[in-house]
């Protein structure tokens, strides 16, 4: 181990936002878990051995090579240093997924400067909470996207926040205090920065959990848990190096940067990035792309099951098709297989630490339909029950893991680091899982999804896959209702299949009855709605609909 590595890690457990030891820390270094490899070696060896290789293809067809991209990245880190940023600083960057991303993340880790990661949706109320609790020195926005003005709002903040110094535009001119994204990565480096390569375990970026429980976290991850938990999710997988992704979910979120972004840099390999879910922009990069796998989420793979004619486009290039964030109906994949003949994977895991389940390759349609999978090479995990006793398997409990593949902390609150992290490391998911006893995962519910009927917990998953197997029922969320007697009682939204449709609840119940759902578990009350509140990675924002069930009686 080298000094530097060494220094980091002591850096690392000396915070008091951290949950990790030296000795923990050490113990992942003598076991290879972490190194002193950061994204930043990755990005330089591939520029130097294959550079004109692709690397990234942004929506509106631009084209980067491994060269282009490692050129673009080290001007703009000394562009950084020039306007008197420092490692540690921390760099705020609201952008949609596009190769801009990619090169504003790489140039701040390149001279160890911490970006902020900013979802294109955030108002003035989530950027005002994000970038006081950050202290970012620096804004990266589009002047624009999908009709919207973003300088406006960067100007408010930089009013607001007295250490938010520079505001950055990409695709702006300049002038009027704001500095053109463009204009700095094509100034030639004036700053020597080899010294300030990170290592493994120097801060990569500060990520915020997306938000279906409350107020965002905001986890502090390095380049190390990044690394081992892509490795042991790619080699689970078998991925070909060549393995090219087509990213349609948001990578200021996990799920798309990690597997997509940082797995594609990790191997050499090229990813087409999508802006913004449509599923027949997503179909015409197929066509246009070739790309080999899709990553997404179960409301998209609906949608593209379901979109005309899919069987006869150009779009068989896929070998498989990777998603989370809820089950998927075991006939919409059928359908994904049958018309581009890809294998389809589920997989679980967290914003604090990628994916820690997975289903394998082989897998029937009947198992990564409905599964997360089982724990994957390297991670712990424990079910606990609600006095905190361990769980056998088979069993149920709430899913409790650990691994050189979490984050060390939350940036700047110690309180929710040490309410989400035992002090042994173990990470509280409230996540309640099923287990059979080959190991394979069924998420049952969030710990506050439960249904407490009168002492009688629901699970309202059950529920939600049954109706989803309801011919007049496109999407379905069942949540808790307050009832003075019992406590809680079920409701359901719905989101009808064809637009309009007045789907009443004893449709719902009698077609559960029909399926031989006990009738305790029926839903009492029934609204209908065009569409539910959604992350921005495709996840329901389930206590938004709990405090829309608060409106709510029973009928019947």
């Amino acid at each position: 181990m080298t000094d530097k590595l060494s220094d980091r890690l002591d850096e690392l457990a000396a915070r008091d936002d951290t949950w990790v030891t030296r000795e923990v820390l050490q113990r992942y270094v003598d076991e290879g878990a972490w190194t002193e490899q950061s994204f930043v070696h990755d990005l330089e060896r591939h520029a130097a051995e294959r550079p004109d290789s692709l690397a990234i293809i942004d929506e509106d067809g631009r084209r980067t090579s491994y060269a282009e991209y490692e050129q673009r990245t080290r001007r703009l880190a000394s562009s950084l240093l020039d306007l008197g940023l420092q490692p540690g600083d921390r760099l705020a960057m609201q952008l949609p997924n596009s190769s801009e991303f990619c090169v504003t993340l790489m140039a701040c880790a390149r001279v160890r400067i911490i970006p902020v990661f900013l979802h294109v949706v955030y108002d003035e109320h989530d950027l005002d909470y994000v970038l006081n609790l950050t202290g970012a020195r620096a804004l990266v926005v589009p002047a624009s996207f999908k009709g919207r003005d973003f300088v406006p709002l960067a100007r408010t903040m930089a009013e607001r926040i007295a250490v938010l110094e520079h505001i950055v535009v990409v695709g702006g001119d300049g002038g009027d205090g704001l500095l053109s994204f463009e204009d700095m990565t094509a100034a030639e480096p004036a700053h020597d920065i080899e010294e300030l390569r990170p290592t493994g375990a120097d801060p990569f970026f500060i990520m915020f959990t997306s938000g279906t429980t409350g107020r965002p976290k905001a986890e502090l991850h390095t380049h190390a848990n990044n690394l081992f938990w892509i490795q042991s999710f790619e080699q689970g997988q078998r991925f070909p190096r060549d393995a090219q992704w087509l990213i349609v979910t948001p990578i200021a979120h996990l799920t798309g940067l990690g597997l997509g972004v940082l797995s594609a840099l990790r191997r050499g390999a090229a990813f087409t990035l999508l802006t913004g879910w449509d599923v027949g922009r997503c179909v015409e990069l197929l066509e246009r792309d070739k790309p080999t796998y899709l990553l997404g989420a179960a409301p998209m793979l609906i949608d593209l099951a379901r979109f005309p004619d899919l069987g006869s486009r150009d779009v068989r290039s896929l070998r498989g098709i990777c998603y989370a964030g809820a089950p998927c109906p075991a006939e919409t994949l059928n359908a994904l297989n049958t018309q581009l003949g890809a294998e389809i994977a589920a997989f679980y895991g967290y914003t604090e630490a990628g994916v820690t389940h997975m289903t394998r390759p082989g897998d029937p349609i009947s198992v990564t339909s409905r599964s997360i999978g089982s724990v994957i090479d390297g991670i712990e995990m424990r079910l606990v029950d609600d006095e905190g006793n361990d769980v056998e398997l088979p069993g149920q409990g709430e899913l409790w893991s650990r691994g050189a593949n979490f984050v060390v902390g939350y940036y700047g609150q110690s309180e929710t680091t040490t309410k989400m992290f035992t002090p042994e490391g173990w990470f509280r998911s409230a996540d309640i899982v099923r287990f059979d006893a080959d190991g394979y995962g069924y998420f049952v519910s969030r710990r506050d999804d439960l249904i407490n009927r009168g002492g009688y917990k629901i699970d309202p998953r059950e529920i939600e896959e049954l109706l989803y197997e309801h011919p007049r029922v496109g999407q379905a969320a069942v949540v808790a209702m307050p009832d003075e007697r019992l406590g809680q009682r079920a409701a359901v939204f719905v989101v009808p299949t064809t637009p309009g449709d007045d789907v009443a609840l004893a449709d719902l119940t009698a077609f559960l009855a029909e399926k031989g759902l006990s009738r305790t578990k029926w839903p009492e009350a029934v609204e209908l709605v065009e569409s539910f509140p959604m992350t921005s990675t495709g996840k329901f924002m389930r206590y938004s609909l709990r405090e829309r069930a608060g409106q709510l009686r029973p009928q019947r």
